[in-house]
């Protein structure tokens, strides 16, 4: 692995005052690297994570001398390869990022190019993006397209509206970094005057930056006010719900207890008489008619009559004869009676 002795370009930039001269030709170095992930690689890569911190200084910086420096850009553990545009897990610092990446998480090459504008307002400014501000807040503002880095009143046409290109909302309007360089190319080191008077205006670019970054935490500061006032009157009416709840769930339980006495008292009250059954009626009975009432049968007639077959009685026999045999059944006949 490579060492890159001057460390980042953060601390490069941090405290020194760097020739225009040599910002130019770092901001050509950086956008010549990107050009290359973006279009010179067999599979295009996105950065991702593209920062002042992420790039490094290859050789040694040894005083104030900056001059001559070749920038390496690092740091491609989360680089991926590049589908049009890739939604993956949210990556980077707040600062650097691109709002569709705040939002959704969706990364592109004009996301990388988003990041490459903040870089080159660090080199233009000296500045740390959005020093002092809540990296929440940051994130809340970009995301809803209500804050970006402020531009100073007085910086150069040209590297203004390139700036600005880089932080269109819509990522496929900002310029490819191919554009970029050709931009940068038409830029002559003269454009942002001697490095003395340079220098100088960075130092009211500074104060003027520093004084909305001040605004900013002023209004942030007043917002979080509002916030924490609102969260305590969110929590004092919680705090009465819960009470009115309280109060309802006493007063059920002491209506509960009076109903329970109530029953009570009933109960133990002197027992009610068993209720008088209804008199029964007794079972429906036929009278009886009088003996006297009931009369012979009248016009009763015999019509048939029986006799014994004539021939005597073979049951008569004389004693003295012996018992003799048990004599037959006599012989009956019907007679029809006039």
């Amino acid at each position: 692995m490579e060492f890159a002795a001057g460390g980042p370009l953060s601390r490069a930039l941090a405290g020194r005052r760097v020739p225009p001269a040599v910002l130019l030709d770092w901001a050509r170095q950086v956008a010549r690297g990107m050009r290359y992930l973006h279009a010179g690689t067999p599979v295009p890569l996105i950065h991702r994570d593209l920062k002042s911190s992420n790039v490094l200084l290859a050789q040694p910086v040894v005083g104030d001398d900056v001059s001559g420096k070749t920038l390496k850009i690092t740091d491609f553990g989360l680089a991926r390869e590049w589908q049009r545009t890739t939604k993956m897990s949210a990556a980077g610092t707040y600062a650097w990022m691109a709002p569709e990446v705040i939002r959704a998480s969706t990364f592109s090459k004009g996301s990388d190019v988003w990041s490459y504008g903040v870089l080159l307002w660090e080199l233009l400014t000296g500045e740390v993006p959005y020093r002092g501000i809540d990296g929440l807040a940051v994130a809340y503002g970009v995301a809803v397209n209500k804050l970006t880095l402020p531009i100073p009143s007085t910086c150069p046409p040209p590297f203004a509206q390139l700036m600005a290109a880089c932080w269109e909302q819509d990522p496929h309007r900002r310029p490819g970094f191919g554009t970029i360089l050709q931009r940068l190319g038409e830029l002559e080191p003269g454009g942002l005057g001697p490095p003395e008077s340079f220098h100088s205006l960075q130092e009211s670019w500074r104060r003027e930056i520093q004084g909305l970054f001040d605004e900013l935490r002023a209004r942030e500061k007043e917002l979080r006010s509002r916030e924490e006032a609102v969260a305590r009157a969110s929590r004092a009416q919680r705090s009465q719900a819960e009470a009115l709840r309280q109060r309802e769930a006493a007063v059920a339980r002491r209506e509960l207890e009076v109903l329970e006495r109530e029953l009570s008292l009933m109960l133990r009250g002197p027992p009610r008489p068993p209720p008088a059954p209804k008199r029964r009626r007794p079972p429906f009975r036929r009278p009886r008619k009088p003996a006297d009432l009931i009369g012979m049968p009248q016009d009763f007639k015999h019509r048939l009559t029986v006799q014994a077959s004539p021939g005597g009685d073979p049951r008569s026999h004389d004693p003295e004869d012996g018992p003799g045999e048990s004599p037959p059944f006599p012989r009956l006949r019907a007679i029809q009676r006039e």
